[in-house]
């Protein structure tokens, strides 16, 4: 893509000042997490749940990397359940970055550092997709910021691959290039895009997938007829890209979760309603967005330009960049916020009677297991701040200083309407007890289960369970217990046997799944519940202030093992 600043040779130091500039933005909209970095945002998250659970997901992906991913899917949870990992985002572009983070930032601190740049990869993303609809220098850089302070990434803060809309925004711009000519090098970066979306986060990649298919119908032009052989073979290879970089990953985890999909009512409650957004509602992009938005929209498609402007940058002294059709641009946007907007309603959409998502589930199962289509807002938005480029770029563009401050000051006031900051930060998992360091000197690979089991279904029930998932993925042994976005079958009925332990029902379903040792919290465990454990046979391996490691009894005629 074109750089307005490389006409004049300061391309190189243009684009290295942008990415530092969103990079200090970033940090300026999560503050004071960069000063924090040993903690966990928590967004809007009420406990550590969440947070913890892709903490968990990205030291696993980074500890299967020396061995090139071998076993990656079978997550050392759910015991005996195997392809476990696939039962939520496996984030293997966002692991294998953490990989590369964590020796220098540490356990917890990569996981920040990669929030962090994250929200700096949106605001490079936004700002190239700018640039792609003509904007100058500042009118880009201030559409990123607009990308990195996105209502819908701070509401979902603390949802780690909710917040990663780079690949969004650059395959929206790959997609626009590509319109506009056929080169195979849009083709291929369209396709990375994908790749990366699939990558960080398969919600974003699919609905914006099913945004897509909304697009293509109405972009088609008769012209495209003169250039068949050019579209076509790009495509292909930009589809190429995408099974080579994202098949694997896309494939694998649909195999793994074949028959699985979520119950009519579930997908219900996830999907938005219409009242959601209004100005009251939680879906309301922000007032400063929506104005922008709307009048770029309307000055977007009264530019018939298509090709190379030569309006001037006032910064840059460079014409827009080649290729720029910014009312072709402006029309795929529009396509893009209106197809996600009405994505997001789900189930709850209805067009004289018919109910298109639904028919949808039934047929596609990747789309059975979206349990919350209200997602989509993630591309809406996106699609807004690619339509508020233009009117960004007019504010920016007229020569008196009063009109040319309203283009900062409406990004600021929208910044502002996103309710940015990191959220609470807390401790991640503390440091295990002495029984994480026996497990660990005994590898021979046997499951444990962590008692009490999570009281109920709800995310604040299972904050013990993501903790006891950190605490134990050193020590070399699975564990029946675990959380993710599906569960194995089977997983209510046991949590509700184990909820009597110690008692006879709750031996038996330990000894039926190979259970070799349980970790009981001490603050739990008090003395009528070790006497009784002793009566059943359990032996306590060591305890100390966290918990009690027990051994489970043989069953009987078993040979000890």
């Amino acid at each position: 893509m074109g750089d307005p600043g490389a006409a004049d040779g300061r391309g190189g130091r243009v684009r290295l000042v942008s990415v530092v500039g969103h990079l200090v933005v970033a940090v300026g909209v999560t503050a004071p997490l960069a000063w924090h970095l040993g903690r966990l945002p928590l967004g809007a998250e009420p406990v550590a749940t969440v947070p913890q659970l892709n903490l968990w997901t990205l030291r696993w992906t980074a500890d299967r990397a020396p061995h090139l991913l071998s076993g990656w899917w079978d997550a050392p949870i759910f015991w005996p359940q195997r392809g476990a990992f696939a039962f939520s985002e496996p984030q293997p572009l966002t692991g294998l970055a953490y990989a590369l983070a964590r020796p220098v930032f540490g356990t917890v601190g990569g996981y920040s550092f990669l929030l962090l740049a994250t929200l700096a990869l949106n605001g490079i993303a936004g700002a190239a997709l700018a640039r792609r609809l003509g904007a100058t220098t500042v009118p880009a850089f201030l559409a990123g910021g607009l990308a990195q302070a996105l209502p819908f990434v701070f509401d979902q803060l603390g949802v780690l691959q909710l917040t990663a809309l780079w690949p969004l925004l650059a395959a929206t711009s790959s997609l626009i290039a590509w319109l506009g000519e056929p080169r195979l090098r849009h083709a291929l970066l369209l396709g990375a895009s994908l790749a990366a979306a699939v990558g960080t986060c398969g919600y974003h990649a699919l609905l914006f997938g099913l945004c897509l298919l909304a697009v293509a119908p109405l972009v088609v032009r008769w012209a495209w007829r003169a250039d068949a052989g050019a579209r076509l073979g790009s495509a292909a290879a930009g589809v190429g890209v995408v099974l080579l970089l994202a098949g694997p990953v896309a494939l694998g985890q649909q195999e793994r979760l074949r028959g699985r999909r979520w119950r009519a009512d579930t997908i219900l409650a996830g999907s938005a309603s219409w009242h959601e957004w209004l100005p009251s509602g939680p879906y309301w992009p922000g007032w400063p967005l929506v104005l922008l938005a709307t009048t770029g929209t309307a000055l977007g498609l009264a530019d018939g330009r298509s090709g190379r402007s030569e309006r001037t940058s006032v910064t840059g002294g460079a014409p827009t960049p080649p290729g720029a059709d910014r009312r072709s641009g402006t029309v795929v946007l529009l396509v893009l916020a209106v197809t996600s907007f009405l994505a997001s309603l789900g189930s709850r959409l209805s067009v004289l009677g018919w109910r298109p998502w639904p028919l949808l589930v039934d047929h596609l199962d990747a789309v059975a297991r979206l349990r919350s289509p209200f997602r989509a807002v993630a591309v809406t938005q996106v699609a807004l701040v690619g339509l508020a480029v233009p009117a960004v770029g007019w504010l920016w563009d007229r020569r008196h200083a009063a009109v040319r401050a309203g283009a900062p000051a409406a990004v600021a006031l929208a910044v502002l309407a996103a309710g940015t900051g990191s959220g609470p930060l807390v401790e991640a998992a503390p440091p295990p007890g002495r029984w994480a360091a026996w497990l660990a000197a005994h590898p021979d690979g046997t499951p444990v289960a962590f008692l009490p089991f999570a009281p109920g279904p709800a995310v604040e029930d299972f904050a013990p369970t993501t903790t006891r998932m950190l605490q134990a993925l050193d020590t070399g042994h699975p564990m029946v217990n675990g959380y993710s976005g599906f569960f194995p079958t089977g997983h209510d009925d046991l949590r509700a046997v184990l909820a009597g332990f110690p008692d006879g029902n709750s031996t038996t379903a330990l000894q039926v799944r190979g259970v070799r040792y349980v970790v009981v919290d001490t603050a739990t465990f008090d003395r009528f519940d070790q006497r009784a454990a002793r009566d059943l046979g359990f032996t306590t391996v060591l305890h100390d202030a966290d918990a009690h490691l027990l051994h489970v009894p043989d069953r009987p005629n078993e040979a000890p093992g």
